[in-house]
């Protein structure tokens, strides 16, 4: 059960140069201005204004496009859990990132990072229930670098590993004598039990390890010159600020393999973004929708630009390493509204794949064919998700 120790000659799975081992999913709280995505397709498609941000990084990523969203407006925060009719949450089981987490997730500390800045439902799933997010700055800094009182853990790691011991022995007992069908419920529950010893393990190990001493993330500074005075505002709002913050930490959760499975929601209505939303059939509204998914890129491509700068033992970059999927729930246009279904964006960046294009789909097929793909390039054995109709050719 130890991992990989590099003084027996041992690498850790995460400095396989050839191998994606990460995933890293964000949902663009309520929508992205369609009516400006790029109309050319193929590598040598011509981009817009809206993903000029990302121009730089244009070889690491995939731009989908008209893609399908299963859903309406209070269901925007489903964006990895794209079950049936949001209506019915009961329908809705395990998002991406927990489907993910199952096969990659524990060999680090978290299994599964999630984070939001506020006003969700809940934006990652398992078994049917929504995934409890971090939503304070402060906590996540405390939970990814681990500022607690070891003797304290270490106690409380042991009172529960003792209580695991006993329940799993009383469990035991009852095996033979219960009903065949109350058997495969124990079986489900000792599987439970398995995944909350390799959780204990994996905190044990943590509790030994030298940690990472990092400064508290810093206001990030977006350069300003020539832009209008509604993008300043933008890039000096709190809101947009905290999340530009909350991305530095998880590059530093992937960084120091503390996870290798995140999922972050985007607060949907920092300025008034919602009520620029409605104002989409103006000039002046549809001026500044695309300003907003402007900031939205340049967060984006700040972030996937420090995974693309940071090598790997092997040679490699974390970007190589790391699937990530940025996308928007809604789409805002001139026909549809301010809430609109058809012509949903998905960025697929990282993750070893053959980059450089925008692929258009039908507008038929939707997000959950090209989640599928990701899945299985982590080597998930999966043969559908949720609504998929096929796998989505990247």
């Amino acid at each position: 059960m130890l991992p990989a120790l590099e003084s027996f000659g041992q690498e850790a799975a995460g400095d396989d140069a050839g191998k994606a081992n990460r995933l890293f999913c964000m949902n663009l709280g309520n929508g992205m201005c369609s009516d400006n995505f790029p109309t050319s397709t193929g590598k040598d498609y011509q981009s817009s204004s809206t993903f000029q941000p990302l121009e730089k990084l244009k070889k690491h990523f995939t731009l989908c496009t008209n893609l399908k969203n299963y859903g309406d407006h209070e269901s925007t925060m489903y964006a990895f859990a794209e079950y049936a009719d949001h209506t019915n949450p009961q329908f809705i089981k395990d998002s991406v990132d927990e489907i993910a987490a199952a096969h990659i997730g524990n060999d680090t500390r978290i299994r599964n990072l999630v984070v939001e800045q506020r006003n969700s439902y809940g934006v990652s799933w398992k078994g049917g229930l929504a995934v409890s997010p971090i939503t304070n700055q402060q906590i996540l800094f405390e939970t990814i670098f681990g500022k607690v009182d070891r003797k304290k853990r270490a106690e409380f790691l042991a009172l529960k590993k003792s209580m695991l011991d006993a329940t799993r022995e009383e469990a035991k007992g009852l095996m033979k004598q219960v009903s065949q069908e109350d058997r495969t419920k124990l079986d489900e529950y000792f599987s439970s039990l398995r995944e909350s010893e390799k959780s204990i393990q994996r905190s044990e190990r943590w509790l030994s390890q030298k940690h990472v001493e990092v400064p508290y993330p810093e206001n990030v500074k977006f350069e300003t010159d020539g832009l209008s005075e509604y993008s300043k505002k933008i890039l000096e709002c709190p809101y947009f600020n905290d999340r530009s913050a909350n991305l530095d930490l998880l590059f530093l959760a992937f960084k120091y393999d503390v996870t290798r499975v995140a999922n972050v929601y985007a607060e949907w209505n920092w300025l008034g973004h919602h009520t620029d939303s409605h104002q989409v059939k103006n000039a002046e509204g549809y001026l500044k929708n695309i300003e907003a998914d402007q900031a939205y890129m340049m967060q984006t491509a700040r972030f996937l630009g420090k995974l693309q700068a940071t090598k790997t033992k092997t040679g490699g970059t974390l970007l190589d390493q790391t699937v990530c999927l940025v996308t928007s729930s809604l789409s805002i246009n001139k026909v549809e509204g301010p809430h609109g279904c058809t012509n949903n964006p998905v960025i697929v960046a990282g993750g070893g794949f053959e980059h450089g294009k925008h692929i258009k789909f039908n507008g038929a097929d939707n997000r959950n064919n090209v989640y599928l793909a990701a899945l299985q390039h982590l080597g998930v054995e999966a043969e559908s998700f949720a609504t998929s109709s096929g796998i989505a050719k990247l």
